[in-house]
């Protein structure tokens, strides 16, 4: 997955957004972390970032009425494009002591493209030109994907790496579906 910051424009016909060529990091000692310290280190139990809170930590001059948080899931196609948008992270993490064991999140997204399919393999150069003004439909599909931390990193990919959801975890996720 590529993480990238686009700009959101406005124009008569819609809304448009652009790649700013920026990247930001949600795992390791980055924005997940740095909110969480700013949360007072919240520790068995659940706790959400909008957008717009990881926005503001990335760049306070960014919000998400400007800027969007995007997940290229597909980075490395040739003939496909699949982007989402980051709506909110909510996290249950565990810990003791002063220490974070491992944190099963949740990601609220909304689609921006993924069923654009090409005939032909494009280039990285290509592909720039087609992110540097994407028109966005006024309805996107809503989307959530699990995945988790162990400390503040990525769970390992692989064979296995699926988030185990506990009974505490699943309670607040359940909140989270329920709020809707």
């Amino acid at each position: 997955m590529a993480f990238r910051v686009f700009k959101k424009e406005r124009s008569d016909t819609g809304v448009f957004y652009s790649d700013t060529g920026q990247e930001y990091t949600l795992a390791g000692y980055n924005l997940l972390y740095s909110l969480w310290n700013k949360r007072n280190k919240p520790t068995n139990c659940g706790w959400s970032v909008t957008a717009d809170d990881l926005l503001k930590e990335h760049n306070e001059a960014f919000s998400s009425g400007a800027y969007a948080l995007v997940i290229d899931f597909d980075p490395n196609s040739q003939t496909h494009i699949g982007l989402v948008e980051i709506e909110a992270v909510h996290l249950y993490t565990y810990g003791g002591g002063g220490s974070v064991y491992w944190s099963p999140l949740m990601l609220e997204l909304r689609e921006l493209l993924n069923d654009e399919e090409f005939d032909e393999p494009f280039t990285p150069s290509r592909k720039a030109e087609i992110l540097a003004r994407l028109d966005v439909p006024p309805s996107r599909k809503k989307i959530v994907e699990f995945l988790y931390l162990t400390g503040w990193n990525w769970g390992r990919t692989g064979a296995v790496n699926a988030a185990f959801i506990f009974d505490d975890a699943r309670r607040y996720f359940q909140r989270v579906f329920n709020s809707d």
